[in-house]
């Protein structure tokens, strides 16, 4: 897999930067929402106060609470979400930079009895979804059947956010090509996740990532109906503070209505159909998700409420958000510590919200902007950053 001449108007180094930024900001995010994964914001008050909890290399900050699950992980870990990631990025380089989703779905299974290969670390956490679908003794012979059949057997399943820390990276594979974007995409998610929903969430993820890496669909046109910057100024949050960039929320919004006829158009494609038959529900889907594709503040979004806080659509709405915000030149790096650290401070499914939107924004802003003191500080980061070269290197 080669990056094709003329595919972009990024310099190959530029978008080599990106993708790598995507994969630490990922795995930051995921390290950093260990520290209140699960937490209610009341309970993070408690612990943390208003922040910011100390990571990595930092001297300042709260230092991280070890309760009972948490101290299952070792200092600035990183978790599930993380190895879901490793897991894609292993299987596109076994196969020579294809995704092939059975070969996917055979690794998935594997990590979940041994974890990562020369890691030497099991897994913890993982996403109740997965472990229903991978619990299901057709899953070996046939994932997406078995996926579908946890799909219609557990209601409290459906709509999770799981499959979505996967799809950043999906939208690096031959990222000029859209439609082979959507289908590694889709591929992917449905052998654990295959409600619309989650779908139509990490094809909006994967697309938004190969356009970014395009650069030329930086240059879209505003021609929008503008979305007022907050106003408040009782917010606690700094990414509350910022202002909307509405290039990138002109680019958001292009990528969903391109995408909208996975909820709202009779599924004729193949690669699109849904265990969902209910088109009226598709269409209350579409609604809801451009309600969450427009949040006027990370705390509207209520990301620790119990009742849906493993929402797909709350996930991909939180790291929107924060990819819709203004970054002045020259604070890219601090911009990026704080909103991350605003994401984590909301609790719920820290670490899931929180590793999208460090993919998201470590796409934006490249690995050379990243914290340094958070990335060296990550457990393991050597050899993270060895496994990341070696995928880069098929770029």
């Amino acid at each position: 897999m080669h990056i094709p001449s003329g595919c972009s108007k990024l310099e190959s180094s530029l978008i080599i930067d990106k993708v790598k930024g995507l994969i630490f900001g990922a795995i930051l995010g995921d390290s950093l929402g260990l520290a209140t994964e699960g937490l209610a914001k009341a309970e993070i008050a408690n612990l943390y106060g208003k922040g910011p909890i100390r990571f990595g290399m930092d001297e300042d900050g709260i230092p991280f609470n070890r309760d009972e699950f948490r101290s299952n992980f070792e200092e600035s870990d990183f978790g599930d979400d993380a190895e879901q990631i490793l897991l894609v990025m292993e299987s596109i380089f076994e196969n020579g930079g294809h995704f092939l989703a059975k070969d996917f779905s055979t690794r998935l299974l594997n990590y979940s009895k041994n974890g990562i290969k020369n890691l030497h670390k099991i897994p913890i956490g993982m996403n109740a979804t997965n472990e229903a679908v991978l619990a299901n003794p057709t899953y070996h012979t046939s994932p997406q059947k078995a996926a579908v059949e946890v799909w219609k057997t557990k209601d409290n399943l459906r709509g999770a956010n799981g499959a979505l820390v996967r799809a950043p990276l999906l939208g690096i594979l031959k990222f000029w090509d859209g439609t082979t974007v959507i289908e590694n995409t889709t591929e992917c998610c449905r052998v654990t996740h295959p409600d619309p929903r989650c779908m139509i969430s990490c094809v909006i993820t994967s697309t938004l990532i190969a356009r970014l890496l395009r650069g030329q669909d930086l240059e879209i046109e505003v021609n929008m109906t503008p979305i007022p910057s907050p106003t408040t100024k009782s917010t606690t949050y700094f990414t509350d503070t910022l202002r909307l960039d509405y290039r990138l929320q002109a680019l958001v919004r292009n990528v969903v209505e391109t995408n909208k006829p996975m909820l709202i158009a009779p599924q004729t494609d193949t690669l699109f159909i849904t265990p969902e038959t209910d088109m009226e529900q598709m269409k209350q889907y579409y609604h809801q998700l451009l309600d969450y594709c427009v949040p006027s503040s990370l705390n509207e979004l209520m990301l620790d409420d119990d009742k849906d806080r493993r929402d797909t659509f709350k996930c991909l709405s939180a790291a929107i958000y924060c990819l819709t915000r203004e970054i002045p030149p020259q604070r890219e790096t601090e911009y990026f510590k704080k909103m991350l650290m605003d994401v984590v401070m909301q609790g719920g499914e820290a670490d899931t919200n929180a590793t999208v939107t460090g993919a998201l924004l470590g796409a934006r802003l490249g690995y050379s902007h990243l914290p340094t003191e958070w990335v060296v500080g990550m457990r393991r980061w050597e050899w993270l950053e060895d496994k990341v070269d070696e995928f880069c290197a098929m770029l």
